[in-house]
């Protein structure tokens, strides 16, 4: 018996260290090619859908020599397996009252730092009909994102702890965001993701809960605009964004405190229904019982993996000191032409007096 738990810990060691260095090139794969399409490839929607193809690729060829070599199938080792539809639509539900925790958390990033992703991505899709934005930024990072963070990472690390691998995926689906505002909900987003995927033994459930939040954002910015019935479209949506932003106080983000509140506590409650439903409520529940966490955790942190997060860690770092510089530009500058204006206003007064 102690020889069978040596193996499989052995077992899961060795899948730890092979994602980790997955890992590792699927961050180089992802510098390399944003480093040749950054100035290649001008068209917003292209560059994502490149990204997107370079995020994936390491995992893709890993999976062709892997199947080749041993003949696991790549659907099987991703977990993509079917799931009723009844489990779809409470994972639709449970997707519904955990986005007011989304926006609170968004909310309270976007007063920690000056780089808010709202208003970046707003400005580019003026250009392009909806079923593209839709297709490009709801499905293809639903999809190969899912394969990257939920299948080949907490994939790797599920075997050595269920829990900590939630953990320590979400943390690097939030990095790999790039900056402060999308970390912090990408961080949430990604530990809920890994740990339906777990309930329910399938990667297509988080697929599901990765489309409706990004479909979801999609859809509200073109339903603002076609009911807008604007003329200047998406400018006006752009420059309501960054004024709504300038204005935000962490008194004006009580209420949504409340409701995520309030939307938190059901969401967690439907997870354990779709839990019980999927027969892993007991099996989870003790796993988070249970000593050892401390342990688990550490055994995931290797070589690879500590210089992912230095990397991801000081990009975060970099994007908010040039956003900061950038503000700073661009308050001098409005105060300069405040300061033009009233200059401009007394000339015209004393030009009356004048005359």
């Amino acid at each position: 018996m102690g020889d069978i738990n040596s193996s499989a810990a052995m077992d899961a060691e060795g899948n730890v260290m092979m994602t980790n260095w997955l890992l590792l090139l699927t961050l180089l794969s992802f510098l390399v090619g944003g480093a040749i399409i950054g100035d290649l490839i001008p068209s917003y929607i292209v560059r994502i859908i490149v990204t997107q193809l370079f995020v994936a690729l390491p995992l893709l060829v890993w999976s062709f020599c892997v199947e080749k070599q041993t003949g696991r199938q790549f659907c099987e080792e991703m977990r993509i397996r079917k799931i009723r539809f009844s489990d779809a639509l409470l994972i639709a539900v449970l997707m519904l009252f955990l986005s007011p925790v989304l926006t609170f958390v968004n909310l309270v990033s976007q007063l920690l730092t000056k780089y808010v992703a709202a208003g970046n991505i707003i400005g580019s899709l003026d250009k392009y009909p909806f079923i593209v934005s839709f297709l490009v930024i709801a499905v293809l990072p639903a999809v190969t994102e899912e394969l990257v963070y939920r299948g080949m990472l907490y994939g790797g690390y599920r075997k050595r702890s269920a829990l900590m691998g939630a953990l320590m995926s979400g943390l690097v689906f939030g990095m790999m965001h790039g900056n402060i505002n999308q970390f912090a909900y990408a961080f949430v987003m990604g530990f809920v993701f890994a740990l339906v995927t777990e309930v329910t033994g399938s990667i297509v459930s988080s697929m599901l809960m990765h489309l409706i939040v990004n479909g979801s954002s999609v859809l509200i910015v073109y339903a603002a605009r076609w009911l807008g019935n604007s003329s200047s479209g998406f400018s006006e949506m752009l420059e309501q964004a960054e004024q709504e932003t300038e204005q935000l106080t962490w008194s004006s983000i009580g209420p949504f405190a409340c409701m995520a509140l309030i939307g938190g506590l059901v969401a967690y409650r439907l997870f354990w229904v779709l839990a019980a439903r999927c027969r892993r409520e007991e099996e989870l529940r003790a796993e988070i019982a249970a000593k050892g966490k401390g342990r688990a955790l550490r055994d995931l942190i290797t070589t690879p993996l500590v210089v992912v997060l230095a990397v991801l860690f000081a990009l975060i770092v970099l994007v908010e000191v040039e956003s900061r510089k950038q503000a700073a530009k661009e308050a001098k500058a409005n105060e300069k032409e405040t300061v033009a204006c009233v200059e401009s206003v007394y000339l015209e007064e004393e030009k009356c007096l004048i005359l």
